[in-house]
């Protein structure tokens, strides 16, 4: 358990085209059993895939490896030269994704580079591509709860 690695793409949108920011997370764990989720989401459950990251509570901050966990609305209002500081989880219309795997780098990508966008790019490239459905907060045992599709 907590053995996998996985890269988070966090989108920010603007004028001219999203940009997608990547965080390399390693020591996470991701459960792709439908039956797991089945159980605790419902039948009716549109999700793939369960992924658990832990944080440190620091202060008032959730510090997940070197990096400041911020809410959606607060990420997006920080200054551009903050945002590869910070990670966030988004749903919905906006939605942020992630993969199964270690992106090679954090360098922000463009969604004007690839035909299609950026999330349609990894998904037809690679396996393992889940956009964020739902992100809860547990501070009993101190991590997150994400789900995808």
């Amino acid at each position: 358990m907590y053995e996998d690695t996985v890269t988070i793409f966090n989108r920010f949108k603007n004028k001219s085209g999203d940009t997608w920011y990547p965080s390399v997370l390693h020591n996470v764990n991701i459960n792709l059993d439908k039956a797991t989720i089945n159980e605790k989401y419902g039948e009716k459950s549109q999700d793939n895939v369960i992924l658990n990251v832990r944080f440190t509570p620091d202060s008032s901050d959730k510090k997940i490896d070197t990096k400041i966990w911020k809410p959606p609305k607060e990420w997006e209002k920080q200054d551009l030269d903050l945002l590869p500081q910070a990670i966030t989880f988004t749903p919905g219309q906006n939605f942020d994704f992630f993969y199964l795997g270690e992106w090679d780098n954090e360098t922000p990508i463009s969604d004007n580079d690839y035909t299609d966008g950026f999330y349609n790019y990894m998904n037809s490239k690679h396996d393992y591509v889940f956009s964020i459905t739902s992100a809860s907060c547990y501070s009993a045992i101190p991590h997150f709860e994400i789900t995808g599709k």
